[in-house]
This record gives C-alpha cells, structure tokens and sequence, in this order.
C-alpha cells in the first residue's frame, strides 16, 4: 500500500555525499544548490527555494499540490499530534502558506489528493480510522463533502478535474462525477491505477502497472476519449509507470521506473507521446527515483522525486530546447536535513514558476531523525 513509503525516514545507502552529485551526459548541464555563471547569451538554470518546511508536527508530509494561478494553491498531506494522524490542506493566497480555514473542512486522517480548475473550484480526497473515505469540493468559500461512488478504494485514489467533472481513481475503477452523478469503469484484476490526468473532459490519461500471479507484469497507460478508456502503452513495456504530465491533445509526458532487479537501484525513465507513438527521452537524467512530472505547456518539462542518497537536497530535472539540466534543490536551514522526497509538482499558474511538495529528514539524534513537510518554488 503506498502510504507506507509516505511516512518513511528514508536511510537509502546509494549516495552518501551532502548533496546529489548527477554527471552530466553531453548536452546535460549539471548545477549545484545555487545556479552557475552563464556564458554569455545563456540563462542560468532556476533555483528552488523553501516556502515552506517544518511548521507541522515533527511526523508529516505532504502529498499533492495543486495551483489556480499565482496567488491560490493548495496542498495536502498529512501530520500526527500524539500518535493519531490528521489530515492537512495548506492555502496559498499569493503571500504565505496557512492551514486552510474555509468553513467545511472535513475531518480526516490523511488528505492524499487534490486537484484545482479554479480558485473556486477545488477537489480534494482523504481518508481516516473513524470517517473512511472523504471527497470535498470548495467553492471559493467554503467546503462541502462529496459523495463518493459505489467503487471506492482502499487509500490508493488519485483525481484529477476538469471545468463540469471531476475523475476519482481507486484500485478497483475509475469513476467520473459530472452533474450530481457517479460513472464507473471497473479495472481488470492487477491493475493498479497510480496517477490521473485530464486536459479536458474528453481527454484523460490513467497510469499504473499491471501485476498478477504467474503473469508478466506490464505498464498500463489508459486514455480516455470521451467515451471509453482505450489502451495506449508502449508495446511490451514492463516498465513501472509512475507520473504523468498532459500538455496537450498531442504530447504527454511519463515517468517511469525500470523493473526492479535485487541489489541494483531502479533506474528513472521519461517518456514522450507525440499522439502517435511512446519514445524514451530519458537523457542524462539520473539520481533518483522520480514519481512527479509537470510542465508549462510551452515546451518546458521538470521532473523530480525521492533521490537515491539519504543525504543531500531535492534533486530536479528540468528539460527544455532538448537539453536536459540538473538543478538541486534548496537546503532546509536550522539542523542536519537528510531523506529530501518530492512527491508531487505543478506550474504557479503561467508565471514560468513551478510548486514542489514532499517531506524532508532531520537527524534529531545518534539513531533518530523526524520528518517534516516541504513546499519549494522556483524562480522561473
């Protein structure tokens, strides 16, 4: 189940050096935590810096993200106060990040998924011990519980919405909600659904892997075309699908990791769909394991995700005019921070600035660290 990799104090023996070190193959620029010195005609790459980091308990995290522009996005996650888990939607309202104080806030253990159409129009899926699933909308004032569809989940869901509909994905269907009324399509056993995008409400993207018993497993990439869910992989892909990025009707975009073999580290992938056929666009990108991707629309594309060193900061990629470039995250101040995880990212509207969230590590003892939630922005 994937919220146990979510609260994790990541102690992963790959790289031990204090900060993410990626060689660079040619046409690759490699950066360090600040930007290097540009030659002349060239624009240096953008830093990251924390908006956000520490200031829920000493045991949270943050999930997913979601943006309306440059002055409203939010973020959610989750954060324990003596052993019991309370779910966390942060506000962004163009100046700080504060916990979301809109009437209706649904009680929950875990806020796990959220996505925006507007500033009033939010979604966001939860669950907990005592209220199960939650479903909430906001509308631009307050928040309003959902009801959920007869195909639930079990913690596995992701959503994504559009203007008039909203898509809720579990390990056993993907359901659409449009005028007050649930759709269902169930998914074939062993498929697990692991991220949902959609451009338009007859244009959606649903990825997973496909895992059963005495079977090759398989990526699995559904699109939706306004009437049914159509097979779109790779032909013969075992690869693990793990993000995925929409830009438009002709080019999506994938992370990917390569299957799993015992003592070697599984190797990131990116992949390019140009509305006729996948192709691998990976490059020199390396160093982690990478489950978030996102884009401006314009071309440019940013990757990143839990690095392979327990030391060191956020490690991005970022690609643009084809050239891949690596560009480490901003260091959390105030102690020894390890374990830096990106878990989700998303453009600050059409600024050219781009929101990360996760979690970081700090070393609080010889043999004890706590984990915290992270919010980083870039410059550009």
């Amino acid at each position: 189940m994937k919220t146990g990799t979510y609260l994790k104090i990541a102690i992963v023996a790959a790289l031990t050096a204090a900060t993410v070190a990626v060689a660079p193959a040619a046409g690759a620029v490699a950066d360090g935590a600040a930007p290097a010195a540009s030659a002349p005609g060239q624009a240096s790459a953008p830093a990251w810096h924390t908006s956000l980091a520490g200031t829920l308990s000493d045991n949270s995290a943050l999930f997913d993200i979601a943006s309306a522009g440059p002055n409203a996005a939010w973020a959610v996650g989750v954060q324990y106060i003596d052993g019991i888990s309370e779910g966390v939607i942060l506000h962004w309202n163009g100046r700080t990040w504060q916990q979301q104080s809109a009437p209706g806030v649904p009680e929950t253990g875990v806020w796990h998924a959220v996505d925006a159409v507007s500033a009033s129009d939010v979604w966001a899926y939860g669950w907990g011990d005592q209220n199960g699933e939650i479903l909430a909308h906001y509308d631009g004032k307050r928040w309003t519980q959902v009801p959920l569809p007869e195909e639930k989940g079990y913690g596995f869901a992701k959503l994504a919405a559009v203007p008039g509909k909203v898509w809720l994905v579990s390990d056993t269907a993907i359901n659409s909600y449009a005028h007050g009324v649930w759709q269902s399509t169930p998914l074939q056993d062993g498929v697990i659904i692991s991220a949902i995008e959609a451009r338009t409400s007859h244009d959606a993207w649903a990825v997973g892997q496909f895992a059963y018993v005495g079977r090759p497993s398989r990526s699995v990439l559904l699109r939706w075309d306004g009437s049914s869910w159509k097979d779109a992989a790779p032909a013969g892909s075992d690869l693990r699908i793990t993000a995925l990025y929409q830009e438009s009707a002709r080019s999506v975009w994938a992370t990917a990791l390569t299957p799993y073999v015992e003592n070697q580290p599984q190797q990131t992938k990116v992949l390019h769909w140009d509305g006729l056929s996948w192709h691998d666009v990976t490059g020199p990108v390396g160093g982690l394991w990478a489950n978030a991707i996102t884009g401006d629309g314009k071309g440019t594309v940013w990757v990143s995700g839990d690095p392979y060193g327990y030391e060191g900061t956020a490690l991005y990629w970022r690609l643009r005019d084809g050239v891949w470039t690596s560009v480490a995250g901003d260091a959390v101040p105030g102690g020894q921070t390890q374990s830096y995880d990106v878990e989700a990212l998303a453009p600050t509207g059409r600024t050219g600035q781009f929101w990360s969230v996760g979690s970081y590590g700090l070393i609080t003892g010889e043999s004890t660290s706590a984990q915290y939630e992270l919010i980083q922005r870039s410059t550009r």
